[in-house]
């Protein structure tokens, strides 16, 4: 971190989705896999800064993890600092056209393992989307690893989301139902769930609310241009923020996996969980309206 019907033509099928079960449960988020995530992101592979090999190392891992998951798998490069960075995404072959935004970055500030900022946040989208591999409401979702959130040299952030978002054409952007950033989210109570105000705030407030009503302490507010969330925005996506707050390890070589509460991982899990399984075509059509 820095500082349901869907129209025909998005190809959603017939009403089989709905019978499927839908509006069933999910199997149970694993804070065990999670964190065998934010082990090998923090401490097998490290530092992640933007551009280096240690950030395409996290590529690689997490689209090896997407694909063992069924899923088929984009890894987008692009260029920034004069480097290669990439971002991760991750689709159902039978996903609608222009399908949910789940994502969190994946790089670091020099020096930071980032075990929660964010380590944390991949973990969490991870294993959403393995729960979610072979249950109908996958199709409506799209995971993304989003590579060059911290600042770099060239003074900007969020710049993985931002090239997503402006390699979108115009129809995507505006079919596009919304997105959820995942970052930082395992220390600090109560969670935080906002937005930036920059367009509709239907999907942080729907997060809020679903959070809330699943028993996980959760706060709403509005909030800085501070995650991958941002950019989204900025071009009229409905977007969401989770986030448990400042904490004492940010931006540092102490933002290691003893530092980082399990606990606060596996609520925000539980929490993402709960969100998810309120999505049906009605809900795509709600989002796409504002």
């Amino acid at each position: 971190m820095t500082e349901a019907a869907v129209a025909p033509d998005d190809g959603d099928g017939s009403d089989e989705l709905m019978a499927s079960g839908a509006a069933g449960g999910l199997a149970r988020f694993s804070r065990y896999r999670a964190m065998k995530t934010v082990r090998k992101l923090a401490e097998d592979i490290g530092v992640r800064v933007r551009t280096t090999r240690n950030e395409t190392r996290a590529a690689r891992y997490l689209a090896g993890r997407f694909r063992a998951f069924g899923y088929e798998v984009k890894v987008r490069r692009f260029e920034v600092d004069g480097a290669i960075s990439r971002n991760v995404i991750a689709t159902r072959s039978d996903a609608i056209r222009f399908p949910f935004v789940l994502g969190g970055h994946m790089d670091t500030v020099p020096r930071a393992p980032g075990a929660n900022d964010n380590a944390s946040g991949v973990a969490v989208v991870l294993e959403v989307a393995r729960l979610l591999k072979d249950d109908p409401r996958g199709r409506f979702f799209r995971f993304v690893a989003f590579g060059s959130e911290e600042y770099g040299k060239n003074g900007k952030h969020h710049v993985g989301s931002q090239v997503m978002v402006n390699r979108m054409t115009r129809r995507a952007r505006r079919r596009t139902p919304g997105m959820l950033s995942v970052d930082m989210i395992a220390d600090g109570r109560p969670l935080i769930a906002g937005y930036s105000g920059f367009a509709s705030g239907v999907v942080a407030r729907d997060v809020y609310r679903k959070l809330d009503r699943a028993g996980i302490g959760v706060t709403f507010r509005v909030l800085c241009d501070c995650s991958d969330h941002g950019p989204f925005e900025r071009r009229g996506i409905p977007a969401a923020f989770l986030w448990s707050g400042d904490e004492p390890n940010y931006h540092d070589p102490s933002d290691t996996v003893e530092n980082m509460s399990v606990k606060d991982l596996a609520r925000t899990g539980r929490g993402v969980r709960a969100y998810v399984r309120s999505f049906n075509r009605a809900l795509i059509r709600r989002y796409r309206r504002h």
